[in-house]
């Protein structure tokens, strides 16, 4: 505590004279001319600071609103879009189980995406793919590539052109951004599956007690380059299964994706029943609290 400086004699007009060996009795208030405070603060600090606070605090809570209200139009949008099924549902020669997962809460929403679809000409139309980024940028991506692939399909044209021209489409209509997918026919009569890739994790096929991933054909992520792609076959028989997933299944920061995926196919080795093998691989790779969405769609082979 400081002492309070004695006051001196009054001179002639009656006020007190200050005190020259006290540098604070010049200043009842213990300021100094300059606005320093004594004990090192200044005396407008207080006065200053507030104002910015508010102002930081209010700025804050409208980048929170902005935010949140992104989110939900985000969520909306990609509901309208991806049917999503809580029971396993039928398909030619197929059934079915879809799961999606949103990433932990303070992520923004992903640009996952599915297509399940009986064709015109019998065959079921297979596809996940995943757009690079989140929010509505991503979300609306998400919704070009999957209408167009479900639109282009109609043509019956196969699947390595079809991801051809969804290639050209994100260079020419979304250049800042890529995206991966798998894209492919089952073909019922004869359980043949013809598929094509872009930069996208391998199908996994259960059968028996063994789980792998498939050999993938040749093919870049979409809007990384100008170059071709190439299909594969793959003879399915009753009883295997085959799981198609979005990388958020499998990318983790502290890990490879060789080591997720690894991990996936230790998981659902042995397990043929698709509600089963997606809560397994779920529970094994932990993908509760992920940084990216999650897609899987599990197909048994009738």
């Amino acid at each position: 505590m400081r002492t309070p400086a004695a006051r001196m004699p009054s001179d002639r007009s009656g006020a007190a004279q200050p005190d020259s060996a006290h540098p604070d009795s010049a200043h009842p208030d213990g300021a100094h001319p300059d606005g320093a405070h004594p004990d090192g603060a200044s005396s407008g600090t207080a006065q200053t600071d507030l104002p910015q606070a508010d102002a930081a605090s209010a700025d804050s809570a409208q980048l929170a609103a902005e935010l949140a209200a992104e989110r939900h139009v985000t969520l909306e949008l990609q509901r309208a879009i991806l049917p999503l099924h809580e029971d396993p549902f039928d398909l030619p020669g197929l059934r079915a189980v879809v799961r999606y997962l949103p990433a932990s809460q303070d992520s923004r929403v992903g640009g996952d995406w599915y297509i399940t679809a009986e064709m015109p000409g019998g065959h079921v139309l297979l596809a996940i793919g995943d757009v690079g980024g989140h929010g509505l940028a991503a979300a609306a991506g998400m919704a070009r590539l999957r209408g167009a692939l479900a639109g282009l399909a109609i043509t019956g044209s196969p699947p390595e052109r079809l991801v051809g021209w969804l290639n050209d489409l994100v260079h020419h209509v979304g250049p800042e951004h890529t995206a991966s997918v798998v894209a492919g026919y089952f073909d019922p009569p004869t359980r043949v599956l013809t598929w094509a890739q872009a930069g996208h994790p391998p199908p996994v096929l259960v059968r028996g007690r063994r789980a792998t991933a498939l050999r993938q054909p040749a093919g870049i992520l979409l809007g990384a380059a100008r170059s071709g792609y190439e299909a594969a076959s793959l003879e399915l028989f009753p009883g295997d299964l085959l799981l198609l997933y979005s990388d958020g299944l499998i990318e983790r920061r502290d890990h490879s994706l060789d080591e997720g995926l690894s991990a996936l196919t230790a998981a659902a080795a042995g397990i043929t029943d698709p509600e089963n093998m997606i809560s397994a691989v779920l529970d094994a790779l932990g993908s509760a609290d992920t940084e990216d969405d999650t897609c899987l769609v599990a197909l048994y082979v009738r």
